[in-house]
C-alpha cells in the first residue's frame, strides 16, 4: 500500500538488513537478504500489482513502464537496498 517505487526498487535490486513491518521488528538478530527477483519490466509489474491488489489491500497497479523507469533511474546499483535508504528517501 505504501511507495510503489520502493517496492520495484527491492524486486529490482534486493533488500538486506532489518525491517519492521506494522511495527515488528524482522531480521534483527539474524538479517537475511531477499536477492534481487530477476525478472523483466512486466513480471515485475504483474507481481507487485498482485500483492499491491490482493491480501485486502486495494492499492493501485504497477505498470510495467514504472518498472522501467525506476530500473533505468537505478542502473547504476549494485548492492542491496536497505530499510533505511528507502525509508529516509536516500533510495531515490
Amino acid at each position: 500500500m505504501g511507495d510503489k517505487n520502493a517496492l520495484i526498487r527491492i524486486v529490482l535490486h534486493g533488500l538486506s538488513g532489518p525491517i519492521s513491518v506494522g511495527g515488528v521488528p524482522y531480521g534483527v538478530a539474524t538479517p537475511i537478504p531477499m536477492p534481487p527477483m530477476g525478472l523483466d519490466d512486466q513480471q515485475a509489474a504483474d507481481v507487485l500489482s498482485y500483492v499491491r491488489e490482493n491480501f485486502g489491500n486495494r492499492a493501485p497497479a504497477v505498470t510495467p513502464g514504472e518498472v522501467g523507469a525506476v530500473r533505468a533511474a537505478t542502473s547504476s546499483r549494485t548492492t542491496f537496498w536497505t530499510a533505511a535508504e528507502l525509508v529516509d528517501g536516500s533510495g531515490k
